[in-house]
């Protein structure tokens, strides 16, 4: 398989993680998943949902181009097979196997190195959401590279390339939304006691809307090169003024964390899409992954 067919193929795998892991799970499923462990009835339904959302976007072309030309199913079966072992069953398997066994890891091995101490006091080292991002970030490459042995089918919509390009512009929209807000959630979580305690109340959840709207609006204007703008959207924010002091540092704080998360993000997607970065990236892989020449 060409370096450009499997990094495109790699962006639709990684999107179905996305969208199964922080668009279509739930609070009370998450909730559900840590309370009961292995015996969470949420866990099996998320595994299966990852498996099967992986399946279909690992055959997302072959299911076009089997409802374009019908008589090319036969051909295709080999395909659908592999994938529905590597990216259905595999997939699945491996979301229960880690959503269920790393979590309890790290809460022991947490417990055991703060015995005796704060034990509210988690430590990034042993935040069990990054850990599992990179545990199923490392099992995609592993199933790209069981089904890298497969033959694509013709792209429907132009070249590997322009797919390339979309994908990173929906990646880079899901990404600044609910992992971003669990980010900026995680950065200033030490001082969200102060402001649960605080007398002035608010909207429920205008907060979380509030910077999934501005760091959509930011990437927006970067991809659209409309730099000004953003700078329009931080001295419209900076007229608010709030007398307490406490939440009003807050406030900033969580604000100038949704920013950086997003111009990184949008600056990131900007560059690949626009600027040649895809094909930068592309050809220094090739010259990477190319046999040397005695």
């Amino acid at each position: 398989m060409e370096i450009s067919h499997a990094i495109e193929l790699f962006l639709r795998l990684f999107l179905a993680y996305l969208l199964v892991e922080f668009v279509l799970r739930s609070g009370a499923s998450v909730k559900d998943r840590s309370r009961d462990g292995w015996r969470s009835r949420h866990l099996a339904y998320h595994a299966f949902a990852a498996g099967l959302l992986t399946f279909l976007f690992a055959n997302l072309w072959n299911v076009i181009f089997v409802l374009k030309d019908p008589s090319s199913l036969p051909g295709l079966l080999p395909e659908f097979r592999s994938t529905l072992l590597y990216a259905f069953i595999l997939v699945a398997v491996a979301h229960f196997v880690i959503d269920g066994v790393l979590p309890c890891w790290m809460a022991g091995l947490r417990k055991k190195m703060h015995r005796g101490g704060d034990p509210d006091d988690k430590g990034v080292v042993f935040e069990p959401a990054g850990w599992l991002f990179v545990a199923h970030l490392v099992f995609l490459f592993i199933v790209l590279v069981l089904l890298s042995s497969e033959t694509p089918v013709p792209y429907p919509f132009g070249s590997p390339v322009e797919m390339i390009r979309v994908w990173i512009v929906i990646i880079a929209f899901l990404l600044v939304l609910r992992p971003g807000g669990m980010l900026v959630g995680s950065v200033i979580r030490s001082w969200r006691k102060d402001m649960d305690t605080s007398e002035e109340g608010g909207l429920d959840h205008a907060g979380r809307l509030i910077g999934y709207v501005e760091r959509v609006l930011i990437v927006t204007f970067i991809l659209v090169n409309e730099y000004t703008a953003i700078g329009f959207l931080i001295a419209a924010k900076g007229l608010f003024r709030i007398n307490d002091t406490k939440r009003s540092e807050y406030i900033i704080v969580g604000t100038m964390v949704s920013f950086a998360v997003a111009v990184l993000i949008g600056a990131a997607a900007g560059y690949l899409v626009y600027q040649g970065g895809i094909e930068q990236f592309i050809r220094y892989l090739s010259e990477f992954l190319q046999p040397s020449r005695m």
